[in-house]
């Protein structure tokens, strides 16, 4: 046998340790990230942190957003939350308020240590007892006197067995009214009929209570959305809170739409000024010492790069998603990350690594990167591309404005849609609508 020898060109790019551990940075959720920067510190002592002054870095410093709150706003309002009383410790406070003997004081503190995370009690009386040593000679009748003893504490609707119970609770705490008296009714009986749409649910509402006024149907609707479905909400927990701190921020400026790092939001490191100064005075130049400052250098650079690169992906998001800063989710546009990477002249496993839990905050509220990177889902190879976002707010608007006597079907949206240039096959908008939790037809439709 004649053995033979192949030679093979072969070209293949292999990542340095520098690149390597900066791609890696790149990924990091902030959080990690700021675990990772401690370790840093740790081990190495030519670096040091650099405190930042968190509350100029927004410029939202005064806006509150409703329902959704980004940055310093957050850290504040947790800060706050952080400095209360924990859920347990409010209502263990409030026995003494009450006018009880020390047999119920002593119940109805065992009580308040059963309750679970929402302000549920789901224990009964019975298992309360097995949980409950014996010599201190309880008994149901008197445990379920602490319990209606305990649901006059604030918050109101505390120690119920679950939710229906709770709101019905928070209920008998308001003034009596025709409306509150149908909400109660509501709520015991055909709870799990609210919908979204105000509109059809106060249609729906009609032909259930056909005695009860439009108004007073209207205003029962508005009580229960008052209500607290947790009673525990709101509070401290004795376990740490976690929050989304958005690594740029978006504002409206007289020139159009601008980009900035949350500073706050990236650990600031440097190296140690001190060993620094005290190398170059002793002309130390140990190899261990060397590879420190240098690795040093390399983390700095690191971060660095994430903050460019992340910002740089912002940017090119707000110039091309302008329409959604200003008009929300009906204004977004077909966007992939390959076009993005592109643009920024960038691989596009970098975008990728630079979109992953990433967050803008805007006055519209807080936003992952990735949610701007949406399909095209127009047809038309002449028409103007629609995103799959766009087409799915569009079509929950015509849902919210149909008659509710003659909802529309997928065929008729299908149809509306391509009246408005959106052109999708009727399975695709039953998708949508089942994604943004739409029922079909025929369960929307309401009596007359």
């Amino acid at each position: 046998m004649n053995p033979r020898f192949n030679l093979k060109l072969k070209q293949s790019q292999q990542l340095n340790q520098h690149l390597h551990q900066a791609l890696r940075i790149l990924q990091l959720p902030g959080i990690d990230l700021e675990r990772e920067v401690e370790d840093w510190l740790q081990d190495n002592p030519l670096l040091e942190r650099i405190e930042a002054d968190e509350a100029a870095d927004s410029p939202f410093a005064h806006t509150l957003y409703p329902h959704q709150i980004g940055g310093e706003e957050a850290e504040d309002a947790l800060l706050n939350v952080a400095g209360k009383e924990d859920f347990y410790s409010y209502l263990h406070a409030q026995v003494c308020e009450h006018p009880l003997s020390a047999q119920e004081a002593a119940l109805v503190h065992i009580l308040i240590d059963f309750l679970d995370e929402q302000g549920y009690l789901t224990e009964q009386p019975a298992d309360i007892l097995e949980h409950t040593p014996l010599e201190w000679m309880l008994d149901e009748d008197g445990i379920q006197q602490a319990v209606d003893a305990l649901q006059a504490f604030d918050p109101p609707g505390v120690a119920a067995s679950g939710l229906t119970e709770s709101l019905l609770l928070q209920l008998m705490r308001l003034p009596a009214s025709p409306a509150r008296q149908l909400a109660a009714r509501l709520i015991q009986n055909h709870f799990d009929e609210l919908g979204k749409n105000r509109a059809q649910n106060i249609q729906r509402f009609r032909k259930h209570f056909p005695q009860a006024e439009p108004e007073t149907i209207e205003t029962a609707l508005k009580l229960i959305a008052a209500l607290n479905p947790y009673p525990a909400y709101g509070f401290a927990t004795q376990e740490p809170t976690a929050y989304i701190r958005p690594d740029v921020w978006v504002r409206e400026t007289k020139d159009g739409w601008k980009v900035s790092s949350n500073e706050a939001a990236l650990p600031q490191i440097r190296l140690n000024q001190e060993y620094c100064a005290l190398f170059k005075e002793t002309g130390n130049e140990s190899p261990e010492w060397k590879e420190k400052l240098a690795e040093a250098r390399q983390k700095i650079d690191s971060i660095a790069l994430r903050r460019n690169t992340v910002l740089r992906l912002a940017e090119y998001i707000v110039a091309r998603q302008e329409d959604f800063f200003i008009f929300g989710e009906i204004g977004l546009s077909p966007m992939l990350l390959k076009d993005a990477a592109a643009e920024l002249g960038l691989a596009e496993s970098t975008v990728s690594r630079a979109a992953n839990q990433k967050y803008l905050a805007c006055p519209r509220g807080l936003f992952a990167l990735r949610y701007f990177f949406t399909q095209a889902v127009n047809s038309d190879e002449d028409g103007e591309k629609v995103s799959q976002e766009a087409a799915k707010a569009v079509i929950a608007q015509l849902v919210e404005n149909e008659d509710g006597r003659k909802p529309y079907s997928d065929e008729t949206l299908v149809q509306l849609l391509k009246q408005q240039g959106i052109t999708i096959a009727r399975r695709t908008v039953a998708k949508y609508r089942e994604l943004l939790d739409i029922p079909p037809a025929h369960k929307r439709k309401t009596g007359r």
